[in-house]
């Protein structure tokens, strides 16, 4: 009976970046931005997404790009600059795990990664 009101842990989300790059770019298609993640490779903190220019509607020529604290015009560009340690991961089946998801100005919209059913539906088991 105890146990009904504890905080339940977090569960790790796992995915290949490739997949996360896949959803970005297909939310870019659609003109719509994904926002931005937060994620672990190699046990450093890392964040990358897309946003919306502030106070413009949602559209493809009002996006841009973040990866690593440096924003990108073109998803292109994006895809081409998001590399770590020599590792392109707009490509790449290297697995990343996904601590936060949905940030925009630096707030969380959902309470888990587990939130985002995309991110979800590409989640592997942990590695």
């Amino acid at each position: 009976m105890f146990g009904l009101f504890q905080k339940k842990e977090k569960k790790p989300l796992y995915i290949h970046a490739k997949d996360v790059f896949a959803i970005i770019k297909s939310d870019y298609e659609a003109g719509c931005a994904f926002c931005l993640a937060e994620f672990l490779y190699h046990g450093r903190k890392y964040e990358m997404g897309s946003c919306l220019i502030p106070n413009s509607d949602e559209c493809r020529e009002n996006i841009y790009f973040v990866f690593n604290g440096a924003r990108y015009d073109t998803f292109e560009d994006f895809a081409r600059n998001a590399v770590i340690d020599g590792v392109n991961l707009s490509g790449s089946a290297e697995i990343i795990q996904i601590t936060r998801a949905g940030i925009i100005d630096g707030e969380e919209m959902i309470a888990t990664p587990w939130g985002d059913t995309r991110l979800k539906k590409h989640a592997i088991d942990q590695p």
